[in-house]
């Protein structure tokens, strides 16, 4: 694996080894409707050609892991870091003893990719037309309105899904024997095959959230801009966590958002840490970091703070207090509008 020093050095073309995350499948006959009562997106209007953006909570309206959610043919997948992945898959098996649904970590029966998008073409070729089309090629290629609108399809070798992040990208989730047919399609065509950290840094430009373990089952969804990436439908029925985050939209009670920062050095910052801002003279408390991910020389982070931030308010680590910075502008719109609308349960 290769590294690089910012990611304004990202090659032309590039792919990304996903071990730091970890696919969750769920198949059976209540499949579905079990998976519609956990998570925040409406799970019976997911189809085979678009992913989505999730949020699994806890019944306190906590969020327990973040990520994507796509039909796998008769599965449905899961795919997110490990440290709140494994929190997904014991609450899953906890709850879901009763149904009729098998839920199962497939993560060392595939691989997990990210190619950048002028790469999905060079990865998936030498594929049959009954396995990847030059149809389905250019619509992954394609570019997609930053985090909702989701291309994807799968086969009996594979799942790729758009990742709505600002430079594009796809996630391809790959069989034994397709990661052995995209592996060598990555070194015929010389992509550069770069560490996992840099998927991490490109998430975080996006400010696409991802919960580190300090982070599980600490905020709400919405105060890690869940709904501005088209994460939670608040017109489906019930599920986890589903009062707290219907009753933070139509009251409009949420007055945190996560916002990323560029440190244009490396610096040792850990998940968990307290980040301060300057008011006045003083410094106080702002919120705390969810992820992180460090290149040669730069350093990547998301924490979350008050929702009426701005780029020209300056913090600091709170342990570091010399290492000071400005939040990067939002690539998309976090505000919501309190409501009149009252929920009836289903």
């Amino acid at each position: 694996m290769s590294s690089i020093e910012t990611l304004k050095a990202l090659p032309e073309k590039f792919a990304v080894r996903l071990d730091n995350h970890m696919l969750i499948t769920l198949e059976g006959e209540q499949a579905d409707s079990y998976l519609q009562g956990q998570i925040t997106v409406n799970v019976n209007k997911l189809t085979a050609d678009h992913a989505r953006h999730y949020a699994h909570c806890d019944n306190k309206g906590k969020t327990w892991s973040v990520g994507y959610v796509a039909r796998f043919n008769s599965k449905i997948a899961m795919i997110a870091n490990k440290a709140s992945g494994a929190h997904t898959l014991a609450q899953l098996n906890k709850y879901g003893v009763f149904s009729k649904a098998d839920i199962i970590d497939e993560s060392n029966a595939h691989t997990l990719w990210f190619v950048s998008s002028n790469t999905v073409g060079d990865a998936l070729s030498h594929f049959s037309s009954s396995v990847v089309t030059q149809e389905d090629i250019e619509r992954l290629a394609a570019a997609s309105e930053q985090g909702t609108s989701l291309a994807s399809f799968a086969n009996d070798s594979l799942l790729a899904f758009q990742t709505g992040f600002k430079s594009g990208g796809v996630v391809l989730v790959l069989t034994e024997e397709a990661t052995e047919q995209v592996q060598a399609n990555l070194n015929q065509h010389s992509v550069p095959q770069l560490e996992a950290s840099t998927f991490d840094a490109l998430q975080i430009e996006s400010v696409h959230p991802a919960l580190s373990e300090s982070a599980v089952a600490e905020y709400v969804p919405q105060m890690i801009n869940v709904q501005a990436l088209n994460g939670i439908d608040f017109d489906k029925g019930c599920y986890m966590g589903q009062e707290v985050v219907a009753r933070t939209r139509f009251l409009g009670k949420n007055k945190r958002a996560a916002y990323s920062f560029t440190l244009p050095m490396f610096v040792d910052v850990k998940a968990g840490a307290s980040l301060e801002k300057q008011l006045g003279d003083n410094w106080r408390v702002a919120g705390k970091i969810i992820s992180v991910a460090t290149l040669g020389k730069e350093t990547h982070f998301i924490a979350v703070l008050s929702n009426d931030t701005t780029p020209e308010d300056l913090h600091r680590l709170a342990d570091q207090t010399d290492v000071t910075c400005y939040p990067n502008a939002l690539p998309y719109n976090i505000e919501q509008k309190a409501s009149n609308i009252v929920k009836k349960r289903r």
